[in-house]
C-alpha cells in the first residue's frame, strides 16, 4: 500500500526499513565487526580486537605451569566514512497520496548505502593486503575450486576453519550456480530454482556486481572473517534535535549496526528524508586468497 507522506511517521519509516537493512547488509556477517549505538564523531577511531590462533601446551608439568595467555590482536579502525542518502519531496508531491515511500526513498537509500559500504570493503582486497592468489577462469570456477581455496586457507594461511566466506562477481557466481545442475544433484531444488549457491566447502557465498577487478584482475575473494574488519557507530544528533530535526536511529538485528534516519522541512517548500551511516573498514589478519582472471 502506498504511503501518504504528509502523515508518515519517521519512527515507523525507520522500523519498516529493518527488513531491507537486514537483507542489504547481510554480507557484513562475513566480517569481524565492532558495531555499537554509542555516539561518535566522524574521524574518531575505534580499537577492536580479534584472537590469534593459540597452540597446545604440554600438561605433564601441571595445569598452572602450562598456562598461557590468549593472544588478542588490537586493530584501530577510523570512523572516517559518513555517507548517506537524502531525498526531498515538494509540497505538491506530498499532496499526492499515491507516492510510495518505500519505493522512492527507503529502497534506493539502502541500496546506495550498501553499495558504498561494500565498495570500501572490496577496495581492501588488493595484492598489497592479501598477496596469496589463485588464477581461475570464470568458465572453470566450480565447487572443486572452493575446496582448493579452503585447503590453501587451512594449510598455507593457517586460518581457522570457521567463519569462512567468498565474495565474487556475477560471472563467477553463475559458474557455481551451473555446477549445481550437475548429475550428482538431480532434480529441481529450491537453490536451483532461485539460482542460489548454498554453503560449499565451509564457505558462505555472496554475489555482488560491485566486485570489480580493482585494477588487479580480481574476480573473487575467499577469506576467513578476521581478514576484513568494520566498525560502526551512531551519529551525534544532539544539535539536530535542538534545531527541530526529527532523528531516529535503528539497529540492524543480528548485526548491531546503527543506521540513522532524519526528517526536516525546509523553507524552500521541500520535506527532506535522510538515511546515513558512520563507519570505517580495515584489513585484519592475512587470512584471504584472491581469485584473479590472469
Amino acid at each position: 500500500m502506498a504511503n501518504t507522506i504528509a502523515g508518515a511517521n519517521l519512527a515507523e519509516i525507520a522500523q519498516e526499513s529493518l527488513a531491507g537493512l537486514s537483507s542489504c547488509f547481510a554480507p557484513l556477517s562475513a566480517l569481524t565487526t565492532d558495531f555499537s549505538a554509542d555516539v561518535r564523531d566522524a574521524g574518531e577511531s575505534v580499537t577492536t580486537r580479534y584472537p590469534t590462533k593459540p597452540t597446545a601446551a604440554d600438561m605433564s608439568t601441571g595445569y598452572k605451569t602450562a598456562s598461557s595467555d590468549v593472544a588478542m590482536t588490537a586493530a584501530t579502525i577510523t570512523l572516517g566514512t559518513h555517507y548517506g542518502f537524502t531525498y526531498g519531496f515538494t509540497d505538491v508531491e506530498r499532496s499526492k497520496s499515491s507516492i510510495n515511500l518505500n519505493a522512492l526513498f527507503i529502497e534506493p537509500a539502502l541500496q546506495a548505502l550498501g553499495d558504498k559500504v561494500f565498495g570500501d570493503i572490496w577496495n581492501l582486497v588488493t595484492v598489497a593486503n592479501f598477496a596469496t592468489s589463485s588464477v581461475i577462469t570464470a568458465a572453470n570456477f566450480d565447487r572443486d575450486d572452493l575446496a582448493d581455496l579452503g585447503a590453501t586457507l587451512t594449510d598455507t594461511k593457517k586460518a581457522p576453519k570457521t567463519g569462512r566466506s567468498v565474495f565474487m562477481n556475477p560471472t563467477y557466481y553463475a559458474s557455481l550456480v551451473k555446477s549445481l545442475n550437475s548429475a550428482e544433484i538431480p532434480g529441481i531444488t529450491a537453490d536451483k530454482a532461485e539460482a542460489q549457491v548454498p554453503r560449499v566447502a565451509k564457505f558462505d557465498t555472496y554475489e555482488t556486481d560491485l566486485a570489480d577487478a580493482n585494477a588487479e584482475n580480481l574476480a573473487a575473494f575467499a577469506f576467513q572473517k578476521n581478514a576484513l574488519l568494520m566498525a560502526g557507530r551512531a551519529v551525534d544528533a544532539e544539535m539536530a534535535g535542538a534545531a527541530g530535526i526529527e532523528v531516529e536511529t535503528v539497529v540492524i538485528p543480528d548485526l548491531g549496526l546503527p543506521v540513522q534516519f532524519r526528517r526536516w522541512y525546509d523553507s524552500d517548500g521541500v520535506l527532506y528524508y535522510n538515511c546515513n551511516l558512520l563507519y570505517g573498514v580495515a584489513k585484519g589478519v592475512d587470512y584471504g586468497v584472491r581469485v584473479t582472471t590472469a
